[in-house]
C-alpha cells in the first residue's frame, strides 16, 4: 500500500467502535477498519456516514457507539456545516 494510505488509515477516528443497521440486525464492529474488512464498505464512507455526511453506507445505516468520540466528531461537522453555510449567506 502506498504510504499516504497507510497513514490515512492509521488515523485514531478509523480505530473507534461503530454499529451497522443492516436490514435485519445491528451489529457491533470494533473498528471502522474492521467493518470495512467484514462488509467491503469503504472506510471513509462509514465514518462520513456516522458522522451525517452522508445518509447511509452500503445500503445500512452507520453510528459511532456512544461516547465522547461520537461528540467529538459529530460536534466538528456540524461546525463546519454551519460554517459553510455563513459563508455561503454571505456571500450572496
Amino acid at each position: 500500500m502506498n504510504v499516504k494510505v497507510l497513514q490515512k488509515r492509521s488515523q485514531r477516528k478509523y480505530h473507534l467502535p461503530v454499529i451497522g443497521h443492516f436490514a435485519d440486525k445491528s451489529v457491533r464492529f470494533a473498528t471502522i477498519v474492521e467493518a470495512e474488512r467484514i462488509t467491503g464498505i469503504n472506510y471513509n464512507l462509514i465514518f462520513e456516514a456516522c458522522i451525517g455526511k452522508i445518509y447511509r453506507a452500503g445500503n445500512a445505516l452507520w453510528e459511532f457507539e456512544k461516547g465522547n468520540h461520537y461528540i467529538k466528531y459529530k460536534a466538528s461537522y456540524i461546525r463546519a456545516r454551519e460554517r459553510a453555510h455563513e459563508l455561503e449567506s454571505k456571500k450572496v
